[in-house]
């Protein structure tokens, strides 16, 4: 005769226990809470951990109300860059937001994003993970180094890697993606841009980033700006992002943009 395996005899024993049970007793589990949607409250000043939405809207210098925006430090010849991406957006032909074409929008300008983005974070890594595009960034915080400059493989994220400073999260990064721009004016930086940040938390609910862009082929002096999150409503959550359903500003291979009517194509 064949021999149960163990794990059936024991299941075989804890249905008969259940079966000679009062009536009612089988279902006196308490029942289960029902979920309420809470705030995240950090567990430290190092802990970012939640959902965050960007206060300064997209460019990439926040507009102060009643102050002009402060003029990109742009060396000539990348000057002569953006004056072109200018010109071409108002002749109707614009050639400087390649996240029209649904590439990613890269590193630094995910943190400008117009949608919102989620910390998740342990020892080894901090993850931000943009609803727009659905990217995600890493920064290493468990003390590696940069690869070597000859291994290093441009990547429109570049590779990230921060330490602590008290409760400051102090980052860099380096090997970014030419192409990228930091916003869809066409603003752009070189092969060479290296983004040191330092990252905090000014409340519960107010995370500061403050980028310092060092490029001496785009820019004439290190450009600094701060961009200022808040933590998204309790029960918020992100949404699916598909840049490619839909998408009313396909490019063509002279890397101009143009725009989809419904029913219709305008061709670039």
């Amino acid at each position: 005769m064949h021999t149960p395996p163990l794990r059936l005899i024991g299941s075989l024993v804890a249905a008969a226990a259940i079966a000679a049970l009062p009536a009612g007793s089988a279902s006196a589990a308490p029942a289960a809470k029902p979920y309420v949607a809470t705030q995240y409250k950090p567990k430290t000043k190092r802990d970012f951990t939640g959902l965050w939405e960007n206060t300064q809207g997209i460019p990439w210098v926040p507009r102060e109300p009643g102050k002009p925006p402060e003029p990109p430090p742009l060396t000539p010849a990348y000057q002569k860059i953006f004056d072109q991406r200018i010109q071409d957006a108002k002749e109707g032909k614009p050639s400087g937001d390649m996240t029209a074409a649904c590439l990613p929008q890269g590193m630094p300008r995910i943190m400008t994003m117009t949608y919102p983005m989620e910390i998740m974070q342990n020892d080894i890594q901090l993850n931000i993970f943009a609803e727009w595009m659905e990217q995600t960034r890493r920064i290493f915080i468990d003390g590696r180094p940069h690869p070597p400059a000859d291994e290093l493989e441009p990547t429109y994220y570049g590779h990230s890697i921060g330490h602590w400073e008290g409760d400051v999260l102090v980052a860099e990064t380096v090997a970014m993606r030419e192409e990228t721009d930091l916003e869809a004016s066409g603003l752009p930086h070189s092969d060479v841009t290296v983004a040191k940040e330092r990252i905090w938390l000014a409340d519960d609910n107010t995370l500061k980033d403050e980028i310092t862009l060092v490029d001496p082929k785009a820019y004439t002096h290190p450009w600094t700006v701060t961009k200022i999150y808040k933590r998204a409503p309790a029960g918020f959550t992100l949404l699916p992002y598909v840049c490619l359903e839909n998408n009313r500003n396909p490019v063509n291979d002279k890397g101009q943009i143009g725009f989809v009517h419904q029913g219709g194509s305008d061709k670039p």
